[in-house]
């Protein structure tokens, strides 16, 4: 019987998780048919919003407590940040739970969440250079509108940024243990991008949602990916309040991903490999 292999050592682990990081990026570049599709997408769904809200502000601007140019620097930034954290590993993951290729990931040295980590990372990457450059024709449309309210809103700004991606990686990683069991995460993906944008902060700011829709999503995640990250750029949170809103980013961070690893070591002791 052939021995066991040593467990990696902490620098084979990185360079490992690198390697991967590398690669992914590598294949991201690869498929630039479905990247245009994908932004030509969400740029139709954002066109169709501003539309909707110049609408509103033509009809019922004064009696909103946001300012036209306010609310559209608003719907930019959540757009450009969306879209910078749009990560697509249940696509991938449930995919390859339905053919039953996931099984060679799972023998792999390498933590298997850890290195999904990473894909979305590149995926972060990738789509963040491409929001950098829409941001740019937002801040010469824009002017002062789309720029931070000073540098320490700025540094509130990147690392709520930084925590809203492991929010936002965590949370597609819960949703993605669904899988293991439906063996179909199409229902499960689509209800978790229903709630996102809905409870996000994605098409208008959380502060003008009825009470009830409010009160529902103080209580959930998805404000810290998008709704959070701009109030601290625009400085509509300073100081205590600001370090608050961190503060809550990081126990959500930190608790989901450590839920997401436990609802998966439940999830495989009932796997079934498909395909064949």
């Amino acid at each position: 019987m052939r021995p066991l292999a040593p467990p990696l050592t902490l620098s084979e682990n990185i360079l490992g998780y690198l390697s991967f990081l590398n690669r992914a990026l590598k294949a991201n570049f690869a498929y630039k048919a479905s990247t245009v599709l994908g932004l030509f997408t969400a740029a139709l769904t954002y066109g169709i919003t501003v539309l909707v809200w110049n609408h509103v502000y033509d009809q019922k601007g004064s009696s909103l407590n946001v300012t036209r140019q306010e609310m559209f620097a608003y719907l930019a930034m959540a757009f450009c940040l969306n879209y910078a954290l749009t990560i697509n590993i249940d696509q991938r993951v449930g995919q390859r739970i339905r053919l039953g290729l996931i099984a060679t990931d799972l023998l792999k040295p390498l933590d298997f969440q850890m290195t999904q980590a990473f894909q979305a990372l590149s995926d972060c990457i990738f789509n963040g250079f491409i929001a950098l450059g829409i941001m740019a024709v937002a801040f010469s449309a824009l002017g002062r509108q789309a720029f931070p309210k000073s540098p320490e809103a700025f540094g509130f700004f990147l690392a709520s940024f930084f925590l809203a991606f492991i929010i936002q990686y965590s949370i597609v990683f819960f949703f993605i243990q669904g899988a293991f069991y439906t063996y179909s995460g199409y229902g499960i993906f689509a209800s978790r991008i229903a709630v996102h944008h809905t409870l996000s902060g994605l098409q208008a700011p959380l502060t003008l949602y009825p009470p009830i829709l409010r009160s529902i999503g103080a209580w959930l995640p998805f404000q810290h990916v998008v709704f959070t990250p701009i109030t601290l750029y625009t400085g509509r949170a300073e100081g205590a309040q600001a370090w608050h809103l961190l503060g809550e980013q990081a126990l959500w961070a930190a608790g989901f991903y450590l839920l997401g690893n436990l609802v998966m070591r439940k999830a495989l002791k009932q796997l079934e490999i498909q395909g064949g």
